[in-house]
């Protein structure tokens, strides 16, 4: 029994650590891409946006395929489709870097889906806990991502090409330590029902908090390097910054669902962690390095806390399994389709404008947005 339960643990945290790295792996390196291919910003930030519109078209279809072929069969496919994805992308060619980053995102998208609802399946007593233990690894591994990212495409000859495919190894491990699981495959049975999801006014909100909290996110990982690199820091310490944003949210992304789940509402935490953006976003244009670390760990432990709310609403305001796989996919396809606009428009405006200020703007209305609809999520509710 410990033996099973020790290799649920491992392949739980080996997949959410395949989640989010081989993204925060872009940003620091992000004008080496540029100039080995010849993009501007607002092809960059394209770079970042692909995911996440494959994020928003396949995970509605999550569900449906799980039904069919399983929770754990449907994970290992979208594990073959991120190896697939990371090997094709380093081929130093826009339209194979195009290729791989779809379908490096269709994997994880699948893996964003089905990993909270096979949390609240298996670990029905301890789902708090549990998502608090997932979410701070993706947090973790997201910010050795993004701190390996500048040494690592220094280490040799192939640049940023070794950078990206450095992130084959652990989806790799990640396919293996997921094989066990395939003998547990619920297929979830989805109740017929003329109300759809989005008739909620509750799945709506969860939905939009998670699209402006994944704006935010990958807007981060895009832009904060580039942008500290536009203020005279080295390239090399802009990844160590991030690294650092990352590692600030560890804390937040596993005590804040534990805290959570002992509260009626979650209106205090929605109300702290939008303070601690606000504060955040305001001392990183003072462009002293104090402030800068000041503005990193408060705009991480405010990212941390809002991304494992998110990851907790999923399971919090859905009654059954099923209900939180059906949350679950419809908040990350309104969400991310959201998020995508996020990088790409920054870009756009970076171009257009030649300074970073709008940027700021551009993310003091993403907090705002996160509070507003994080008040509505953030009742004692189900959908």
């Amino acid at each position: 029994r410990y033996k099973s339960m020790f290799l649920l643990l491992a392949a739980v945290i080996v997949v959410a650590a395949t989640l989010r790295a081989p993204l925060t792996v872009i940003g620091p390196i992000i004008s080496e891409i540029g100039d080995t291919l010849s993009l501007n910003h607002t092809m960059l930030g394209g770079l970042t946006t692909i995911p996440l519109i494959m994020f928003g078209i396949v995970s509605p279809f999550v569900a449906k395929i799980s039904a069919k072929v399983g929770m754990s069969m449907t994970l290992f496919a979208g594990m073959l489709l991120l190896l697939s994805g990371l090997i094709i992308r380093i081929i130093p060619n826009l339209p194979w870097l195009v290729i791989g980053t779809m379908l490096v995102g269709t994997g994880i998208a699948i893996g964003n889906v089905i990993l909270p609802s096979f949390v609240k399946w298996r670990f029905p007593a301890h789902v708090g806990l549990m998502t608090g233990v997932f979410a701070a690894t993706m947090n973790l591994t997201a910010g050795i991502g993004g701190g390996l990212s500048v040494p690592l495409s220094h280490y040799n000859d192939y640049g940023y090409q070794f950078a990206l495919g450095f992130w084959i190894i652990p989806s790799v491990i990640g396919l293996i330590v997921w094989l066990p699981q395939l003998k547990h495959n619920p297929k979830p049975e989805f109740s017929v029902s003329r109300r759809k999801i989005y008739h909620s006014k509750l799945a709506v909100a969860i939905a939009l908090m998670m699209g402006f909290q994944s704006m935010n996110f990958y807007s981060t990982v895009t832009w904060f390097p580039e942008i500290l690199i536009h203020y005279g820091v080295s390239q090399e310490t802009a990844g160590y910054m991030l690294m650092l944003n990352q590692f600030a949210q560890l804390p937040m992304t596993f005590m804040m669902p534990v805290i959570a789940m002992k509260m009626n509402n979650q209106r205090p935490l929605v109300i702290a962690f939008t303070i601690l953006f606000l504060i955040g976003f305001t001392a990183l244009q003072f462009n002293h390095i104090v402030l800068i670390v000041i503005g990193m760990i408060a705009t991480g432990l405010a990212g941390g806390a809002a991304f494992s709310l998110c990851m907790l609403f999923f399971s919090l305001r859905a009654r059954t399994n099923e209900d939180a796989i059906k949350l679950s996919g419809f908040s990350q396809s309104v969400g991310y389709l959201i998020a995508g606009i996020g990088p790409v428009l920054m870009g756009y405006l970076n171009d257009m404008t030649g300074t970073y200020t709008t940027s700021f703007i551009m993310f003091y209305i993403i907090a705002i947005c996160m509070f507003l609809f994080g008040m509505i999520a953030s009742k004692n509710e189900y959908v």
